[in-house]
Order: structure tokens, then C-alpha cells, then sequence
């Protein structure tokens, strides 16, 4: 009796499991090189990195994403690929905005130092979450981006998870401009 019960238990996770990573949408090279359209339609005039993916262009030790100049931002396809399956749809989108954010921090040397560079791709990430939800049709994602946000924080370089909350919250709420003009310190 106990082995009837454990199986269909057993099958019925399984199969939640199976719908949830069918449901997480494929983050692959396509993918990638379509999210860094959209992103350059709404930060391009500020900063026009190359994404390069799956290839370590900043030297980093293993493929996650990261802004090492105005030119060049480094993704993987499988760390994005983790953080929409962690934190939901679209939310390597606003990885690479975060990152996007770095570019033109360079692009115009600002450096307003630890945690506030993070704290400030952070808010450029949550703007365009915004954007893609009022002009690419999206719907928000900005819960998940939250999400993935809190979690990378590390009380240090980049932020509490609190402050990694407000400013994507911030951004989404205020826009980009007032990410680099008006950003509040909390």
C-alpha cells in the first residue's frame, strides 16, 4: 500500500518539475543577441557594448555576466539560462541591462563606489524593465528581477538585499535618466 501511494506522489512531482523548466523560456544565443537589441533600443544612446556570450571576454573565470569596459559585456548562456529558471521569465533580460548600466558608467567615468555602482545598474536594470513592459509588450517581470537582484547581493560590493530591492524598484519607477542624474543614496 505504501509503494501505491509513494508512486503516483512521485510521478506527480516529477511531473511539476518537468512543467516548470518547460515553461522557462530558452536562453540561448538568439535569445541573447535579441535581449541586447532591445536593450541598445532603450540604453544605445547612452553606451553600444558588444555582448559577447560563452566566451569570457572580460577574463573572468567562469561565464556569468560582466561589464569589463564601455565596449564589452561577457554572458553566459547558462548562468542567464539559471537565473530565469530561478527567479522567472525575462529576468536575464534585466541581468544584462544591469550590466548595460556598468558599460555606461564607463563610458562616461562615473565611479560613485562601492555599493553604488552595482546600486546604480541596478536601477538602469529596473528601468528597462519598465520599458519592455510599456514599449516591447512584456509583461513585468520586475518581482522575478527583484528576485535575482536580493539574491547576488552580498553586503559589500554589491549591496543588501534590501538596497538591491529599492534601486531596481527605483529604477522601474523613475527611468533611466534619473538613475544617473537623481539617483538617491540609501
Amino acid at each position: 500500500m505504501k509503494n501505491s501511494i509513494r508512486l503516483p506522489a512521485l510521478i506527480a512531482l516529477l511531473l511539476c518539475g518537468i512543467s516548470q523548466t518547460a515553461n522557462s523560456v530558452p536562453v540561448n544565443s538568439t535569445y541573447i543577441n535579441n535581449s541586447a537589441t532591445e536593450i541598445r533600443g532603450q540604453l544605445g544612446q547612452y553606451a553600444r557594448p558588444t555582448v559577447y556570450i560563452n566566451q569570457n571576454a572580460c577574463g573572468e573565470p567562469s561565464p556569468t555576466a560582466f561589464a569589463c569596459g564601455p565596449n564589452i559585456i561577457s554572458v553566459g548562456s547558462s548562468f542567464l539560462q539559471a537565473q530565469e529558471n530561478q527567479h522567472g521569465n525575462y529576468v536575464a533580460k534585466m541581468v544584462m541591462a544591469h550590466e548595460w548600466g556598468h558599460s555606461i558608467q564607463f563610458t562616461y567615468n562615473i565611479n560613485n563606489g562601492a555599493p553604488y555602482n552595482e546600486l546604480q545598474a541596478d536601477c538602469t536594470g529596473g528601468s528597462f524593465i519598465r520599458h519592455a513592459q510599456n514599449n516591447l509588450g512584456y509583461p513585468s517581470f520586475l518581482a522575478g528581477a527583484v528576485s535575482s537582484a536580493r539574491a547576488a547581493a552580498d553586503y559589500g560590493e554589491h549591496g543588501t538585499p534590501a538596497q538591491r530591492d529599492y534601486y531596481t524598484r527605483w529604477g522601474y519607477a523613475n527611468g533611466m535618466l534619473n538613475c544617473f542624474n537623481n539617483l538617491p543614496r540609501v
